[in-house]
C-alpha cells in the first residue's frame, strides 16, 4: 500500500474523505467519462500527469475483487445506470465493429485534502465482464493480462533433430 494511502487510513480525522474516481475510454465511446463515486458535487483533481480534470458524480458502488498488493487487482462495478448512459455507448461499440477491444477504466483515489495527486492507482483495468440488471450496469474490471512472455526454447523436430529417436 502506498505511503499516501497508509498514512489517510492511520492518521487522517472524520472529516478527511476517499474519493474513489474512475475513468472510461473506448475508442468508439462518444466521449471518455470520468466519474466519482462519493461526491455528489462532482470533483476537479490533478491527474499524475499534471492536467486537470472534473470527474463527475454517478451513482455505483465499487468493490474490490481481490488484495490490491497482487497482480490480479480487479473491481466489480454496478451503476445505476437505468439504461441511461452505458446501453447506448456498447450500442456505437456494436456499430463501429469493435467488440474485440475492450474498455479501457482507469481507478484512483484522491485524499479530500489533497486533489493534487492520487493517494492509490492509477490502476489501469480492462472491463472483463459486462451484465445488464433492472437497476443498472454491472461490470468486472481487472488488470490486464500482461504476461505473454515465453521463458526458455521451443523444442522441435526441425530445430532438435536428435530428438526424433525419442519421439512416439
Amino acid at each position: 500500500m502506498p505511503s499516501a494511502a497508509l498514512s489517510f487510513f492511520l492518521n487522517s480525522t472524520r472529516d478527511v474523505v476517499r474519493l474513489e474516481t474512475l475513468e472510461f475510454s473506448h475508442s468508439a465511446f462518444s466521449q471518455d467519462y470520468r466519474r466519482v463515486r462519493n461526491h455528489t458535487d462532482g470533483v476537479d483533481v490533478l491527474l499524475e500527469d499534471g492536467q486537470a480534470a472534473r470527474f463527475e458524480y454517478y451513482p455505483m458502488a465499487i468493490a474490490e475483487l481481490s488484495d490490491q498488493a497482487d497482480l490480479d487487482t480487479g473491481f466489480r462495478i454496478d451503476f445505476g445506470d437505468l439504461g441511461e448512459v452505458l446501453p447506448k455507448e456498447l450500442d456505437r461499440v456494436y456499430a463501429a465493429d469493435a467488440m474485440g477491444e475492450k474498455i479501457q477504466v482507469v481507478y484512483r483515489n484522491y485524499e479530500s485534502t489533497n486533489l493534487a495527486q492520487p493517494m492509490i492507482g492509477p490502476l489501469y483495468l480492462e472491463v472483463s465482464t459486462l451484465s445488464f440488471k433492472r437497476l443498472g450496469a454491472s461490470f468486472e474490471a481487472s488488470a490486464p493480462y500482461v504476461n505473454n512472455n515465453k521463458t526458455g526454447q521451443t523444442y522441435n523436430l526441425t530445430r532438435f533433430f536428435m530428438l526424433r529417436g525419442y519421439a512416439k
